[in-house]
């Protein structure tokens, strides 16, 4: 399973998931610039798109267009297609945090900036 492109860093911040009519809460345990996984006991199909919001503070949040990639019993593996530019440098600069490895999360920003238009 270890076949991840992106640095993942630890994270401990509540969000929401929305889909069709639902909207359900998790805690995120980890995040990267193209995917997180989010501790919750409900459960969706795969491969669908959903919108997430990663909620930092009052006035920091991210929000994330996803697809639910993965589903085991305590959570979710999303995979992040889309962001707007400011969840983008916001997560850009929490992941560069965490990993301390700036020219590495430079690079993988090019790489999902790239997904992101295509």
């Amino acid at each position: 399973m270890e076949n991840r492109v992106f640095t993942r860093v630890n994270l401990s911040e509540w969000a929401t998931v929305s889909y069709e009519n639902q909207v359900f809460g998790g805690l995120v345990e980890n995040i990267s610039l193209r995917g997180l996984f989010v501790q919750t006991n409900q459960t969706l199909p795969l491969n669908i798109p959903v919108e997430v919001s990663v909620h930092h503070s009052i006035d920091k949040s991210l929000n994330l267009s996803a697809t639910a990639v993965r589903q085991c019993k305590n959570g979710l593996g999303m995979r992040i297609n889309r962001m707007d530019i400011h969840s983008l440098v916001y997560l850009r600069g929490l992941v560069e945090e965490k990993c301390q490895n700036p020219e590495q999360v430079m690079h993988e920003t090019k790489k999902m900036v790239s997904y992101m238009l295509s």
